[in-house]
């Protein structure tokens, strides 16, 4: 993975913080083959393959890691339904780097 050029640690570190298992695998940029752009269609690193699902995207990431940790996104009873919704930029803004 080309570290510190996409957005590749914002969901390691989300990981790290939800205490949720995973494996780092890295491409190779110029040998990227078809199962690649099976997970990234537009080619591009990160992906998260969780179980059956595959989803690129960091910001897609987040929320779905989101879902699965309440050190994430805490559960909240009365905000379950607007759950998504308010809290998706929270988590993407907390998970910035500063330039």
């Amino acid at each position: 993975m080309p570290r510190g050029y996409v957005r590749d640690l914002r969901v390691r570190w989300a990981l790290e913080e939800a205490k949720l298992p995973y494996r780092v695998e890295s491409v190779s940029f110029r040998d990227r083959k078809a199962d690649h752009f099976a997970h990234q269609p537009f080619g591009q690193v990160p992906w998260l393959t969780d179980g059956d699902i595959s989803i690129f995207e960091s910001g897609a990431i987040l929320l779905h890691l989101g879902e699965r940790s309440d050190a994430l996104m805490p559960r909240d009873p009365l905000l379950d339904p607007l759950r998504q919704e308010p809290r998706f930029p929270t988590i993407e803004r907390e998970l910035r780097f500063p330039s």
